[in-house]
């Protein structure tokens, strides 16, 4: 009687380096701490290492490290284990949509400096702004992910999930990953997702989930007994929270069965305690937050990271008593605005919103740019239309574009090529695409590599999540802690309609604290430089104006951006909403504006 055939073997994908780092340690790992920790890997035999993309391109500038030239020593560092990169569709690794010519170009460069299998996903699921994404990465002959962005709202179910899995597999995606940001994906719904997916699909499933919830590992186990091919792991150091399951722990619990890894625990532990002496470098940086298993995740179904940029905001804004009104008017936000997933950067459109609907006299009296972007359906389509009051309320008369937001967008890299060469700058691509995608922090790495090193303390990123943030998953989760730090520091205060706030200048620029201080000597903000045009662009809240780079005369895009803003401790894009001409511009670098303040005006 001839033997039953083995199960395949279940494969892992190592995130220590991007979701854990990012997630546990707000991505203060360096690239000369990461890359020898990479080359023990190298030699365990995981399906991928996910160390680039999400919000550790941003991260890496923040650290004073150009971005591509890490990627290029990683892959160097690992030449028997393919190298992983997140990519939010057409958003990059930025905070926006850009054009098709950026996103050929980006992945073009990734694939040549490394990357080996890029994982892309949209933070609404709309399929259409993954799909430049994907063409391209197939172009470069790369192993290419679709990313479901798992979520629970009644505009979600098995039939949704299903519909949009086969849609990628048409794209020709090599696998389908069950992305779960939030972790909230339970045994169940895991089983019935990886089972109904392989179905429809034929594909390998990958699954990717967090810790924080606590439900992860029966998660993993459900969806391996369904099938999956592939799950995410972190080396036991950076697991765990609102990181992923511990390597350590999957393997050595499915050793000897049906879903044997085939990888030595001993060898995982030799690597596991040189991370965790690391680990040990980088307490301060570690996020009492992300490190724990918080029950509120499954209480108020938002995720960690969420519910932590929610406290922080409040604590901003001296209203931490607001706290239950706030977690209340998050779900009313999210149904208003269509049930989007709790991904970057939406979540935090969402946890911005309720915030101001709770402390403003009314709902909606004060919204974000972003929550403007959105509703114009700059970020693509959410799974159900958006309230038809919410929308009026908020654009007046405009209504929101049908079509893809990428095809409203201008080619974009010629422009940046010129500029960069009208600068003096060697315009290669990875400098183009730094430029792009974060022009200010590009603009301080180049001063940092041309000006001698004096000793500083680096600033901390803006995403605190595998952004998959602002900002993962974040970013972005993006959420800046500190400006970065040099000598010959001056400190005052400004007065803005009332509101004191503590404003920073040093060889880095100008930053201002966010909310109030009590007592100060004043100075008065920048006036309006003439009457706003009415339909001007508008302050979002209150900051500092770091970069303008449009001036009178230019032609720009719907959703380019017209001025960047630095507030609640975020550096915030402000993007044209209609296409035009550059009629005015109110404002100067440095200044600092007020809500709906107007910046720029197009027409």
């Amino acid at each position: 009687m001839p033997e039953a055939s083995a199960a395949p073997r279940l494969r892992l994908t190592d995130t220590t380096f991007r979701d854990g780092n990012q997630t546990l340690l707000g991505g203060h790992l360096r690239g000369e701490e990461i890359i020898p920790l990479a080359r023990r890997l190298d030699e365990i035999g995981f399906f991928a290492l996910e160390a680039f993309g999400g919000a550790t391109f941003e991260t890496f500038l923040r650290l004073g490290q150009d971005p591509w030239t890490y990627l290029r020593r990683l892959s160097e560092a690992t030449p028997k284990t393919p190298i992983q990169a997140l990519i939010r569709g057409q958003n990059l690794v930025g905070h926006r949509n850009y054009a098709d010519d950026a996103v050929d170009l980006f992945i073009h460069h990734a694939a040549a400096c490394g990357v080996d299998v890029f994982r892309i996903f949209d933070p609404l699921n709309d399929v259409r702004n993954m799909e430049a994404a994907i063409a391209a990465a197939r172009r470069e002959g790369r192993r290419v992910q679709g990313a479901l962005c798992y979520a629970i709202s009644p505009a979600h179910n098995l039939e949704v999930w299903t519909r949009l899995g086969k849609r990628l597999a048409e794209l020709g995606v090599d696998d389908v990953v069950i992305k779960d940001t939030s972790g909230l994906l339970g045994p169940q719904a895991a089983w019935e997702l990886v089972t109904s997916l392989r179905e429809v699909t034929g594909l390998p499933i990958v699954v990717h989930s967090h810790c924080s919830s606590g439900m992860a590992p029966m998660a993993y186990m459900a969806a391996i007994e369904a099938g999956a091919s592939v799950v995410d792991t972190a080396l036991s150091a950076l697991a765990w929270g609102g990181s992923q399951p511990a390597t350590e722990s999957v393997v050595a619990a499915l050793a000897g069965g049906d879903y044997d890894t085939g990888l030595r625990l001993d060898r995982l532990v030799e690597v596991g305690a040189e991370l965790e002496a690391l680990k040990r470098r980088h307490l301060e940086h570690l996020s009492p937050v992300a490190d724990r298993v918080d029950s509120d995740i499954l209480r108020y179904q938002m995720p960690g990271l969420m519910l932590d940029h929610l406290h922080r905001l409040l604590a901003e804004h001296d209203a931490q008593d607001r706290l239950g009104e706030a977690l209340a008017e998050v779900p009313r936000v999210r149904e208003e605005l269509g049930h989007p997933p709790l991904v970057a950067p939406v979540r935090q459109i969402i946890a911005e919103q309720a915030m101001y609907n709770v402390l403003a006299s009314e709902r909606y009296e004060t919204v974000t740019q972003g929550l403007k972007d959105y509703l114009h359906g700059l970020y693509g389509r959410p799974p159900c239309p958006a309230s038809g009051e919410i929308r009026r309320l908020v654009l007046g008369h405009d209504e929101p574009i049908t079509v893809r937001p990428a095809d409203l967008i201008d080619p974009q890299v010629d422009e940046v090529r010129e500029r960069l060469a009208r600068a003096g700058v060697e315009e290669d691509d990875g400098a183009v695409l730094s430029e792009l995608l974060f022009p200010v922090l590009a603009a301080e790495l180049r001063r940092r590599e041309r000006e001698p090193r004096v000793e500083e303390a680096p600033a901390k990123p803006e995403a605190e999540a595998g952004a998959e943030a602002p900002v993962e998953e974040a970013a972005i989760e993006p959420q800046a802690e500190e400006p970065v730090a040099v000598a010959q520091v001056a400190e005052f205060e400004v007065e803005v309609e009332g509101d004191i706030f503590h404003v920073r200048v040093s060889g880095a620029g100008m930053v201002v604290a966010a909310g109030a201080v009590a007592t100060a000597p004043a100075a008065s903000a920048a006036p309006v430089r003439s009457a706003p045009r009415e339909g001007a662009v508008v302050a979002p809240m209150q900051g500092l104006i770091v970069k303008i780079p449009v001036s009178v005369g230019d032609e720009v895009a719907l959703g380019d951006v017209v001025a960047v803003l630095e507030a609640m401790k975020m550096q915030n894009d402000i993007v044209a909403t209609k296409p035009g001409k550059v009629r005015e511009v109110y404002v100067k670098e440095g200044d600092v504006v007020s809500p709906n303040q107007a910046l720029v005006a197009v027409g």
